[in-house]
């Protein structure tokens, strides 16, 4: 892609100081903070999610990141300049912003659409040059999008059309592309489609990508950093580094729901009041082990269990060998394991 790029000599593209967001009023007594203080520094071609629960005001941060909405207090750099120093037809040449909504637009092309990304450069006649026409073909094969140039927006997928406003941020040129939830609405496959570009666009495309997400284990994997925006504050480090110092636990004190470090996902806590010794290949006692939770037995690893299962293959069919009570019985499937100990 052809890129204006920022200088990152001071190794930062996107500087957050002191940032407290919300809804400012006409006057001070009726601006409303409704999250802060937020300090964070955005290296160069990172890429960056956004963590948190409903309504703590990550759509609002990234808007005011984007400059599409005024912050409470503190301050917006974009390489070291202020953003209250940009001028706006500036502005939208350093950050692209990719919304939540669905857009479903009859009649337009995919191309047309990308199109609009040029904007910023066309002027008030929105000529596009050959230049322009360039930078919107790159945009649409970056995003696999080149049999779909000349098909109707509305005719493709919630992924499909996800892409197209990617490619539009793309085709707006800015070193910094900045998404609200663009995992949302998506199946699972095509939530992990769209991750992955996004990291292929901050590693070869060198784009600093901030992104809000509820896909918190997809994101572990893509993410280079991920901020944790908690009623307790503001955390952020690399997945790794929130893993090992237990911050994810943060999000939801005080509720039934807990962190599980396996699984990088959340799930309600459960209430475990027996045991049980799994013994096998580890995939298959991985996945036992879910299933043992999910009816309410503590894998232990000590032989004083109220239960003992062994997993092997016998005459080439997995099996789930159960000793429970001084009796032994084999299972094919953990359906058939899980319906007979419920019933104990």
């Amino acid at each position: 892609m052809h890129g204006m790029g920022l200088n990152t000599a001071d190794g930062h593209t996107v500087k957050l100081e002191n940032l407290y967001i919300g809804f400012p009023g006409l006057l001070p007594v009726n601006q409303h903070a409704i999250y802060g203080p937020v300090n964070l520094d955005i290296g160069h071609a990172e890429m960056v999610g956004i963590i948190g629960r409903n309504g703590i005001g990550k759509s609002t941060l990234l808007r005011t990141i984007t400059g599409l909405q005024d912050q409470i207090d503190g301050k917006v750099f974009f390489d070291g300049i202020e953003n209250s120093r940009i001028a706006q037809k500036d502005l939208a040449k350093l950050v692209s912003f990719v919304s939540t909504e669905s857009i479903n637009i009859q009649h337009l092309r995919v191309i047309d659409l990308v199109a609009l990304g040029r904007f910023p450069y066309t002027g008030w006649l929105g000529k596009l040059t050959q230049v322009d026409h360039t930078i919107v073909h790159e945009a649409i094969d970056r995003t696999g999008l080149k049999l779909f140039a000349h098909k109707p927006v509305h005719h493709l997928s919630d992924g499909e059309r996800q892409k197209v406003m990617i490619a539009r941020a793309l085709a707006q040129d800015t070193p910094v592309i900045i998404l609200d939830e663009p995992t949302a609405f998506l199946d699972l496959p095509s939530r992990h489609e769209i991750l992955r570009l996004l990291n292929d666009l901050s590693r070869h495309n060198k784009k600093t990508i901030i992104f809000s997400t509820h896909d918190l284990a997809i994101a572990m994997d893509e993410a280079d950093r991920l901020c944790l925006m908690t009623d307790q504050g503001f955390f952020d480090g690399a997945p790794e580094d929130l893993l090992i110092n237990q911050v994810f636990r943060k999000l939801f004190l005080n509720s039934p729901v807990e962190f599980d470090s396996k699984t990088y996902a959340f799930r309600f806590k459960r209430e475990l009041t027996r045991t049980v010794t799994i013994h096998g290949e580890k995939k298959y006692c991985s996945i036992t082990r879910k299933a043992m939770e999910r009816i309410g037995f503590l894998t232990v690893e000590e032989d004083v269990a109220d239960a003992e299962i062994s997993i092997k293959f016998i005459n080439e069919q997995l099996c789930w060998q159960l000793t429970c009570k001084e009796t032994n019985t084999s299972f094919n499937s953990v359906y058939a394991l899980t319906s007979f100990l419920k019933k104990l």
